[in-house]
């Protein structure tokens, strides 16, 4: 267990600055084997408070050290409680995530309200893994997803609560493959909880049956000032929310400025262009465009970039 700590650094982008301050990381490599994560480490809980869902400190894999957290079917609901840190600030969670190769997938979830003595909970985002590696998630509502990971090796995840901005992001191995509105129940897809609570580790998978993976290096930071890049994200463009509804906000590094920006229906026509943009976000008003799947294509003079949209209204 590493004891929770206050780490401050400065982040220089241009005149931008965003400091960072880690509040709580874990590696497990000071637990015992064979014992309860949250049994051991009081910066942990489970779903219910119990011991018997506890999660176990398992020497089976370790992307750093010689332990992690492993999360072995739906009898195991570990709990990373945060704060709860309300309505201002901007928050990532990071860790590692092992799928062995013959699991039955994985799953792990963001919520806005959760306490192991209430029944009062409020989800923010759900991320599910199947038995091939393949990435889902439901956020706001909405199900997505066409990621995918590879089985028996670690990755990154991380998910970014931007309470500042309302918008939530998550990143798989410091790439950007979905953004949403963070405060959305994301029970129903009406206006929730501007919070972040905790994130559950839950061993189950994409069709609700047994799962099993292994999480390591734990971290939670808090970011404040100008929020240049969220931490190890792409040093390349982004762009939210996603699903758009009728407005659009494209991000580029300032190694992008000149860029010219093309949102282009499956037929291969261009709906909208703007072009020598040098600003680092661009708004894009999406109303006149008919709902459906769209390439969002950002090109400058050294670099190309195309992503998938999904517009729906």
């Amino acid at each position: 267990m590493r004891r929770p700590l206050l780490l401050a650094c400065a982040l220089l982008g241009g005149m931008a600055v965003s400091a960072q301050t880690l509040l709580f990381d874990d590696n497990f490599d000071n637990l015992s084997a064979g014992m309860g994560v949250a049994e051991q480490n009081s910066g942990w809980d489970t779903w219910d408070g119990s011991a018997g869902v506890d999660g176990e400190v398992s020497s089976d894999f370790a992307s750093s050290g010689s332990n992690s957290a492993k999360i072995d079917g739906t009898g195991v609901d570990l709990v990373l409680p945060i704060g709860p840190y309300n309505g201002s600030g901007k928050y990532d969670v990071k860790f590692k995530m092992y799928i062995p190769i013959g699991s039955g997938g994985a799953y792990f979830n963001a919520m806005h309200q959760w306490s192991s003595s209430s029944t009062s909970y409020q989800w923010a985002v759900d991320v599910f893994f199947n038995n091939q590696g393949n990435v889902t998630w439901t956020a706001g509502f909405v199900e997505g997803g066409d990621a995918q990971v590879t089985l028996g090796q670690w990755f990154d995840i991380q998910i970014t609560a931007d309470q500042d901005a309302d918008l939530g992001y998550l990143y798989l191995n410091g790439e950007m493959i979905h953004s949403w509105t963070w405060s959305l129940n994301n029970a129903n897809g009406m206006a929730g909880l501007n919070q972040i609570a905790a994130v559950d580790f839950y061993g189950t998978n994409t069709s609700q049956g047994e799962g099993l993976y292994y999480i390591d290096d734990v971290e939670l930071w808090e970011s404040t000032g100008v929020y240049v890049q969220a931490v190890n994200g792409p040093s390349e463009p982004a762009f939210f929310p996603n699903p758009a509804n009728d407005n659009l906000t494209v991000s580029l590094p300032e190694t992008w400025n000149g860029a010219t920006i093309q949102v282009i229906d499956l037929t291969g026509k261009v709906a909208i262009e703007r072009r020598n943009v040098s600003v680092v976000n661009t708004h894009f008003d999406l109303s006149s465009l008919a709902g459906g799947v769209y390439l969002v294509k950002m090109k400058s003079e050294s670099n190309e970039l195309t992503r998938k949209l999904i517009i729906r209204n």
